[in-house]
């Protein structure tokens, strides 16, 4: 090669190098933050998915009168989930998992000399698994909580039956209970002998107790608050249900499906899985039968309770659902919806005047309502997916209840006690019903349902 020519050599050589420099970092910059095409795109249908709802809630938002009175609620705070113990006593817990059930160290606040409370011949509350209360050793309660030792024998607290009934209850004396494989602290309370009538006349056992009652606001709202009949939906109302419920369902899964997906190579989920069979066979199982959810070849099981929860009176739908395949529960949901009932037209002034009244129950001139769906929960299928031994979660549709309903601020929003089961342990606790969804406004009482024996294993 001429030596005159090197000099053009050498510039096209560095040309070209810059040139598929810039090319390398052009294809990098192309490539998606979040991993692969693949998992871009699902990412994408995952953030589409989340804009299309946070649009759906704050449409909704705009049209749903909201709770006026929380801060009442707040000013009182605390409120404590209760038990009807027996006829004249109710019982509940301040504190809860404060030591271990079987503790054996010198350190434990309980020094193991408590005096059994004798039971209720009738079985109350079972729900709440407090049928066995101990009297602590007087020489244990310095070491209590402090909220415990501020509350003596004699303290009045104000017990919520119904959203419009609160009667007083008498503090007798401080209790342990066991609540799975640990103790709770509470206590045990006595009926005022003039309101005892009223407690043994309400049908619920399981209600609210504070130390403080609650302001009322100003003005007070006229409660709507009540359970409707209980009654099997008609036809055209039934269809809608399950024409939501089943697309509410699949846009859960395939939410879910997303997560579990995107997790399955994390550092945490693979040092999780046993070295026998591992995780990702069970994952592939899930996504197999989530497929078949998607294909519609789930049987669906719901039942559906109505309330009357807002000051607009109109009916509130609580629906559990539960999907099955080849007999397995697959997926669990709980939703609520909204019944919107028609007004009746105008009749003619010699035609004879219709019945105006509110329906009574979910099927009294409600075939023609319109349903819409407010706010779901789907928390159990994320369990069924991620738990190693769901226990009986998804046997039945007791995955969640509803216990009673209050107003205590008389604002005419519903406060709702709610028992909730992973099929390991279970929780009762307060929330505020909104259109949007429900809002705790407590820490719920948990209960564990291990067995002795697993509270003995080391």
């Amino acid at each position: 090669m001429r030596r005159k020519n090197r000099k053009w050599l050498a510039i096209a050589i560095v040309l070209y190098l810059g040139v598929m420099y810039s090319a390398f970092r052009w294809s990098l910059a192309q490539r998606p933050k979040d991993g692969p095409i693949l998992e871009h795109i699902q990412s994408e249908d995952v953030r589409k998915f989340k804009e299309r709802r946070a649009a759906e809630a704050a449409a909704l938002a705009k049209t749903a009168p909201q709770p006026t009175g929380q801060s009442h609620l707040a000013v009182a705070a605390p409120s404590f989930f209760a038990a009807r113990y027996d006829a004249t006593h109710v019982v509940f817990m301040l504190v809860t998992e404060t030591e271990a059930r079987f503790h054996t160290s010198p350190g434990g606040r309980l020094s193991g000399a408590a005096a059994p409370i004798a039971k209720s011949p009738k079985p109350y509350a079972p729900l709440a698994g407090l049928d066995e209360l101990w009297v602590p050793d007087s020489h244990d309660l310095h070491f209590f909580p402090e909220i415990i030792q501020k509350t003596h024998p004699g303290d009045s607290w104000t017990l919520s039956l119904s959203p419009d009934s609160t009667i007083p209850v008498v503090i007798e004396r401080p209790v342990v209970a066991p609540t799975g494989c640990s103790l709770s602290l509470g206590f045990l309370a006595s009926v005022a002998p003039e309101f005892r009538n009223n407690f043994a006349l309400s049908p619920r056992e399981y209600f609210v107790v504070r130390r403080t009652p609650v302001d009322s606001v100003d003005p007070p709202v006229d409660s709507h608050i009540v359970e409707l009949p209980n009654g099997k939906p008609f036809p055209p109302v039934a269809k809608q249900i399950e024409e939501q419920l089943t697309a509410r369902m699949k846009e859960e899964v395939a939410r879910i499906d997303a997560r579990l997906v995107a997790n399955a190579n994390s550092p945490g989920s693979t040092a999780a899985e046993s070295p026998l069979t591992g995780a990702r066979p069970r994952l592939k199982e899930w996504l197999h039968a989530d497929r078949g959810l998607a294909r519609g070849e789930a049987t669906l099981d719901y039942d559906v309770r109505g309330f009357r929860l807002t000051p607009d009176a109109a009916p509130r739908l609580f629906v559990r659902a539960r999907w099955t395949l080849a007999g397995a529960p697959v997926f669990l949901m709980s939703a609520w919806f909204r019944a919107d009932v028609p007004k009746p037209d105008a009749p003619k002034p010699d035609a004879p005047q219709p019945d105006t009244s509110e329906p009574k129950s979910l099927n009294e001139k409600g075939s023609n309502a319109k349903l819409v769906l407010l706010s779901a929960d789907s928390r159990w299928s994320t369990i069924l997916r991620e738990g190693d031994q769901p226990g009986s979660l998804g046997d039945s549709l007791a995955f969640q209840s509803v216990l009673n309903e209050f107003d205590a601020d008389h604002d005419g929003w519903a406060e709702l006690l709610i028992h909730s089961s992973d099929g390991v342990s279970s929780t009762i606790a307060l929330y505020l019903y909104t259109d949007l969804g429900l809002v705790p406004m407590k820490t719920p009482f948990r209960h564990e349902a291990s067995s002795l024996d697993a509270c003995l294993d080391p």
